[in-house]
């Protein structure tokens, strides 16, 4: 370890925490340049640490503690920045967790999936809040924070800025600076590495509460891995378009509302350039006749979303972990990753088909735990009709898999077993965890606007329908690996 560099990038970021502490205080000082001034110099320096050590469980050990003294310091209140906004500011003790998996993954053989990563979101980040609080004059908010096009513009900018040139110019200075696969004179990298920038930029403009400062590394690291791989590289381009396009006629068309339309173009872009268009076809069916049947006619429902556009979190909920599979597959290439995104549509689509046509097709309905009759729309509830489509549902992606992607008639069968288990598990979650609320004419609801108060009767407050539909994606997805890994 070389002590003295280490000791002043540990000076610099200590006295410029302090400095702007005092300033944004006293008022000297606004708020918004305090907290980019401090996110410039403290994720700049934490970039450039590995390059003065030696001995990486050193790095990672002073990460780990200046880590938990950041969460300290924001669960305590301790900063000034917290007091002026009136909420605690999580994304400052969150930048060092993404550098600290970045590091641990990929620095010893990877370093650039390190180094521009983290320099996207120290210069791209405050210029972007900069640009927005001084130009913009119309904002809008896709999953919490405020946002303008004007602070994504330049967002995009200078992450393209960060990643064509500063390669080029950082290679002399130090080995592992040096980016291979950036070439000013080889257009289709250029035009990769700009599609890199334009992902990065989308992942900011859906962060809230700090989690872009997880979001935009991993991204951006995930887009230099695909300009890497020639394969992928090609695919990043044309991902990037047509998910964009689909997304816009989405929020169009009324399917998704603003935050689940930008959410489904970059789960789109992850899946169509790690998975290919065999990969993007069953996303792109699951979500058009979710949204179809989402408009069938319901006699009984507590679902306090349905016939509205989908959000953000039902995106995230249904797409999101199928996303982060193919995420694992550009950085682990095995088929196993595929085929656990394969299984994780096949589980979203079955909950989703069986939901919809049996709320449809009504009927008796009877508890999953027990199967007694019980109240149509509530979770837990199953009826005939709405188990053959689920089942149905589920086939449709196993057979999509058989048709498009090569598969052979056992892995259509665990494609579709594992979609018609995951619903079953949703029924099950759902039943004995979801949240459910007294109405006044005594009958429940999950709908918390419907109820009497908002303290359940049963389940849990936070447990809703997406967190639901999440928990059994993920539980059921794992457990499919895990029999796979066993069984092969």
């Amino acid at each position: 370890m070389q002590i003295i560099p280490v000791l002043i990038l540990l000076l610099l970021i200590g006295t410029t925490l302090w400095w702007s502490e005092k300033m944004a205080g006293t008022g000297k000082l606004s708020l918004v340049l305090a907290r980019k001034l401090v996110h410039l110099v403290a994720v700049s320096s934490l970039a450039f640490s590995p390059l003065f050590f030696d001995e990486p469980l050193y790095l990672q050990m002073i990460v780990l503690g200046f880590t938990a003294l950041l969460f300290w310091a924001v669960a305590t209140r301790r900063l000034a920045i917290d007091e002026q906004r009136h909420r605690k500011s999580w994304g400052i003790a969150l930048f060092p967790l993404s550098f600290l998996f970045l590091y641990s993954a990929f620095y010893q053989f990877f370093p650039w999936l390190v180094l521009y990563p983290m320099l996207v979101l120290a210069l791209a980040d405050p210029a972007a809040a900069l640009a927005g609080e001084l130009l913009a004059r119309r904002y809008w908010q896709l999953t919490g924070d405020r946002k303008s096009w004007i602070g994504s513009a330049t967002f995009f900018l200078v992450a393209a800025v960060v990643l064509l040139l500063l390669p080029g110019w950082l290679k002399h200075l130090h080995p592992a600076l040096a980016w291979p696969y950036v070439s000013l004179h080889h257009w289709p990298t250029v035009i990769a590495i700009i599609a890199v920038a334009a992902v990065a930029a989308l992942a900011e403009a859906l962060g809230s509460g700090g989690s872009d400062n997880v979001t935009v590394p991993l991204m951006v690291a995930w887009g230099l891995a695909a300009v890497g791989d020639s394969a992928l590289q090609a695919e990043l381009g044309p991902a990037l378009l047509l998910s964009l396009l689909f997304a816009v006629l989405a929020w169009w068309r009324g399917w998704l509302d603003a935050g689940g339309a930008a959410l489904a173009a970059l789960i789109g872009i992850l899946i169509w350039t790690a998975g290919g268009w065999t990969l993007a076809l069953p996303l792109l069916i699951f979500f058009v006749s979710g949204s179809l049947l989402g408009r069938l006619p319901r006699s009984n429902t507590t679902d306090a979303k349905h016939g509205r556009a989908r959000d953000w979190m039902q995106v995230l909920a249904n797409g999101g972990i199928a996303a982060l599979f193919m995420w694992l597959h550009t950085f682990l290439p095995q088929g196993t990753w595929v085929l656990a995104a394969w299984m994780s549509l096949a589980i979203s689509m079955a909950d989703t088909w069986s939901s919809e046509t049996g709320q449809w097709a009504g009927g008796k309905v009877v508890n999953i735990m027990g199967f007694k009759p019980m109240q149509a729309g509530l979770s837990g509830g199953v009826s005939w009709q709405g188990t053959l489509g689920g089942l149905a549902g589920a086939l449709v992606i196993g057979l999509q898999g058989y048709a498009v992607a090569g598969f052979d008639w056992l892995a259509t069968g665990i494609v579709t077993l594992a979609g018609f288990a995951g619903m079953l598990a949703d029924s099950l979650l759902g039943s004995v965890c979801k949240a459910g609320y007294a109405r006044a004419d005594g009958l429940l609801t999950e709908n918390r606007e419907e109820a009497m108060d908002s303290n359940p009767v049963k389940g849990w407050g936070w447990m809703t329908n997406d967190w639901v539909n999440l928990l059994s994606n993920v539980i059921i997805c794992l457990l499919a690996l895990l029999l796979v890994s066993l069984t092969s």
